[in-house]
């Protein structure tokens, strides 16, 4: 029975962003390829969707827009994002008193504001187009993997059909949070971030600009794009509140917090989210009184690790059925870019018959060796200085400068599913890790001292050196070799930079040496 049932040469458990968009990609790259989507919902998508955010950065975009050729699709459908925009300082006071970073001008390097239910919806729309299989409201009950050269198994019920099976040369578990294949192969494992999310979205605009009445030119300078469009950030310490425009005309409101300041149960509920945002941000609490919540959703534990994420035999996860940080910066559709793009190589080289354990490994020594552990230094034990103005000005252009200097170089220059890259990246990888531990460790030292602004100040971050130079170095087009000596530099670079501030730090704080090697070690 099992040899009679219908085959595909790729099954993807799992029809949400990550499954779309690889199904998308699977079918540009392999034309020939039999590919089967199951989703568990099915009929009218809703516009929210269970993610934490809805905004994109530059390497997200690029995937989107590049890899998957829906460049004039986001451009129609989606908005333009206005970069990053964070208010920090006194969260009681006026919303024009708060030291501001961000963005005047929409940069060089397109990102998107993504209406995740717009998008998802009219991915399903176009898999038919494609010749991808899409099989709604069907839950996957099973996955049988074979240890062999066999076929897998997909056994899956239809709502109202029964129960079904498929075979599969290569399964991919993009189920998100449900993690089909984590779960099912005790691969799973904590990550020592603790957070939790909740979010709404809310009817209608609700702009960061009208929070505030000022007219003063020093706020409202006439360079100034309207911040409607950025991925506003209000923060504070232990927490961020997100302010996001969605192309359907409404607005995403969300706050994240660290579980160790802020309890998930201090605003676990619609109530008392609404409480909380009151108690914290009264200015924000005011002016979504009277909005009408479209819908109200939330995400305990949000991030998490694996100890494994492809396979030689012929499996993979990828977005969040693989691995989850944060989405402060809003990786999420990056790390879906990185995922998707090594399981098509995956996929590719198993047609050929060059798929091996070596080959897997060096993918997932990438992704959790050489990714995770810089990406969680952005985070971990850092939601202490959220509300430091000082502290965060000098963090978003450190952090920026790591996304476009290593990781996005990467995808940019089309070397995420190449091994040797992969093999080169890792020793530019490992020797970052340690310049990174001792700059964070160094901004949270600096963060717990440094006194916040008296007076409104403004921070455009892409214009530091640094930051504008890598910036539009994304847009260079450059050889594997190129790209890895740049990287090299600008490693050196970063290095140079974090030994500097270490000095500032000692210095303007007269930290005897003992507490700063407690803080570089913390």
């Amino acid at each position: 029975m099992m040899q009679s049932a219908k085959r595909y040469d790729v099954v993807i458990c799992g029809g949400g962003l990550a499954g779309l968009t690889l199904s998308r990609q699977l079918r540009r790259a392999m034309p020939d390829l039999t590919v089967l989507v199951l989703e568990r919902s099915g009929g009218e998508i809703p516009d929210g969707a269970y993610k934490v955010g809805e905004a994109t950065v530059e390497g997200g975009a690029h995937y989107f827009g590049e890899q998957l050729g829906l460049t004039g699709y986001l451009n129609r459908r989606h908005l333009h994002k206005l970069g990053l925009r964070m208010f920090f300082g006194d969260s009681h006071g006026p919303l024009e008193a708060r030291p501001e970073l961000g963005a005047r001008r929409f940069p060089r390097v397109t990102s998107y504001q993504i209406d995740r239910g717009r998008f998802e919806k009219d991915l399903r729309e176009g898999t038919g187009e494609l010749g991808i299989e899409l099989v709604e409201q069907a839950k996957v009950l099973d996955i049988e993997l074979s240890s062999t050269d066999e076929d897998h198994l997909v056994h899956f019920e239809v709502a109202g059909s029964g129960e079904q099976t498929v075979r599969a040369r290569f399964v991919v578990d993009a189920s998100g949070r449900q993690r089909l294949l984590q779960r099912k192969l005790g691969l799973s494992a904590p990550s020592p971030h603790k957070i939790n999310a909740a979010w709404w979205r809310f009817r209608g605009e609700y702009d960061v600009e009208r929070m505030t009445d000022t007219a003063n030119p020093t706020w409202r300078p006439p360079t100034q794009e309207r911040r409607w469009f950025s991925t506003n950030h209000l923060m504070g310490k232990g927490y961020w509140v997100w302010m996001i425009p969605l192309s359907s005309g409404n607005t995403s409101i969300g706050i994240v917090t660290d579980e160790d300041i802020h309890p998930f149960r201090s605003y676990g509920t619609e109530k008392k989210a609404r409480q909380w945002i009151t108690e914290h941000e009264p200015a924000l609490a005011s002016f979504i009184d009277r909005a009408e919540p479209i819908d109200f959703l939330q995400v305990r534990n949000a991030s998490y690790a694996s100890e494994q994420i492809f396979s030689h035999q012929r499996w993979a996860c990828v977005g969040e059925a693989g691995i989850f940080l944060d989405a402060f910066y809003s990786p999420g559709s990056d790390y879906i870019a990185y995922t998707n793009t090594i399981t098509t190589r995956l996929i590719e080289l198993d047609r050929k018959g060059r798929l091996t354990a070596e080959v897997a490994g060096t993918f997932n020594r990438l992704m959790l060796d050489d990714m995770w552990p810089n990406y969680l230094g952005m985070y971990h034990r850092n939601y202490s200085i959220f509300g430091s103005a000082p502290a965060m000005f000098t963090k978003v252009m450190w952090d920026t400068s790591f996304y476009w200097a290593l990781p996005s170089q990467l995808l940019f220059r089309g070397l995420l599913g190449n091994t040797d890259a992969a093999d080169e990246f890792h020793p530019i990888a490992t020797r970052f890790k340690g310049i990174q531990s001792r700059m964070q460790a160094n901004l949270r030292a600096f963060g717990a001292q440094a006194p916040q602004p008296d007076k409104y100040l403004f921070v455009e971050y892409s214009k530091v050196p640094i930051c504008a130079q890598l910036h539009l170095d994304l847009l260079t087009e450059k050889t594997a070799d190129q790209t890895f000596r740049d990287m090299r530099r600008n490693v050196d670079r970063l290095e140079a930079w974090a030994e500097s501030f270490e000095q500032e730090v000692a210095k303007r704080f007269d930290l005897p040496e003992r507490e700063r090697v407690a803080a570089v070690a913390e």
